[in-house]
């Protein structure tokens, strides 16, 4: 197989029960819209971005929850200790004891949890350097 056609992480897929809610939510991430559409049936799509990453939100109420083996998005992070008090101060809930850390990489990492409108986790995530 070819790999060198294949360039690196296009998107995140994820269902959710509301989308202005989903966009509220991730707006005041840092998120933008860049592009609303619908599928055939009329269901409506957006796609958010921050830097590089990409989420494709698609309404479907009958998938959102169900299990699956994606088990949170991780935002890359600077500044940990100020964005922890930037998410908490805006209201976002935090789901770790807040800010862990984990033996990752060469130096470690820090980071902290939040969850998303339908029950996604979100981590924030600061390689420590």
């Amino acid at each position: 197989m070819n790999t060198s056609n294949i360039t690196g992480l296009q998107h995140i897929g994820m269902p959710v029960k509301n989308i202005d809610n989903t966009i509220r939510f991730y707006e005041g991430l840092g998120f933008s819209v860049i592009h609303r559409t619908a599928t055939p049936e009329g269901v409506p799509v957006i796609f958010l971005k921050l830097g590089s990453c990409v989420l494709e939100c698609w309404q479907d109420d009958n998938t959102v929850g169900k299990a699956g083996a994606i088990d949170h998005i991780a935002l890359d992070a600077v500044n940990i200790d100020e964005l922890y008090e930037d998410v908490k101060n805006a209201g976002y809930p935090i789901t770790t004891n807040g800010i862990e850390s984990l033996p990752f990489w060469e130096k470690g990492i820090r980071f902290f949890k939040t969850e998303g409108p339908d029950g996604e986790s979100i981590e924030f995530c600061e390689i420590c350097r």
